[in-house]
């Protein structure tokens, strides 16, 4: 009888145990579940990163949507961020557009900065190629193509930043030429006459770069840069005494 009796022991013990391994397995599960529960510490973001989030998933939903299906909700989904938060850099849609213009669709103010350096003709020339061209970056090129494609949609937005970025640095560059013509280190051409000219060769690569394939845009890439350098050094210098100047234009008398 005393056998049974310990059998009978034995089984039980034997189907306390899985009861017991289930109950500490559940306790296991709960705890991993709270755990996961608990939110992540977030990582506070400068305003200035947070900005530059927001401008560059607004670029790519402008870029592929259009500027009129993109939305604000998509924009800071993109950007990692709430609406409530997109709200304290950008007032709405067309704030976040116009700060794309007017961030990466600037003249050129290399010449300007260079020339207040004190460098010499040849410098600023080259100085202004190299910025120019380095300009025509991944995001440049997505902003012009979103600017080409939308502007009859937003002729207001365009109109604006026409008018508050590009007409104000484009009148500071021509008045900074028209000095160095006024002091006899450029010659009077119909260049300086109108120096925004001079970015036709840029805005030529810029549309290689969107729609030829990657070699054949490098190519021109290359091309053109050097050509335009050669060009504008052609241009801007004073025509040493001895060469013929340009027809209509008569060298100034000497002081007797």
């Amino acid at each position: 009888m005393w056998w049974y009796c310990r059998a009978l022991d034995f089984q039980a013990r034997s189907i306390a145990r899985p009861a017991k391994a289930d109950m500490r397995s559940s306790r296991k599960q709960i705890s991993d579940t709270t755990r996961a529960a608990v939110p992540k510490k977030r990582v506070r973001l400068s305003p200035e990163v947070r900005r530059q989030q927001i401008l560059d998933a607004a670029l790519v939903e402008f870029s592929t949507l259009g500027f009129t299906a993109a939305s604000i909700a998509k924009i800071a989904r993109r950007a990692g961020t709430s609406k409530a938060n997109l709200y304290v850099h950008f007032s709405n849609k067309d704030a976040i557009f116009e700060t794309l213009l007017r961030d990466l669709l600037v003249p050129s103010r290399a010449l300007l900065q260079q020339a207040q350096q004190g460098q010499n003709l040849d410098e600023l020339i080259d100085a202004f190629i190299e910025d120019a061209y380095a300009g025509l970056t991944p995001q440049v090129i997505a902003v012009i193509r979103l600017l080409i494609a939308e502007s009859h949609r937003v002729p207001h937005l365009i109109q604006r930043w026409h008018e508050e970025t590009v007409v104000p640095a484009r009148a500071e560059q021509q008045h900074r030429i028209e000095q160095y013509v006024a002091a006899g280190q450029m010659p009077q051409t119909p260049v300086t006459d109108y120096f925004s000219f001079v970015m036709a060769p840029v805005l030529y690569v810029a549309i290689c770069r969107m729609v030829f394939r990657q070699d054949v845009a490098e190519d021109e890439y290359r091309n053109i840069r050097e050509t335009h350098r050669k060009v504008l050094h052609m241009l801007l210098k004073p025509a040493p005494d001895g060469l013929a100047l340009p027809a209509g234009r008569k060298r100034a008398a000497k002081p007797r």
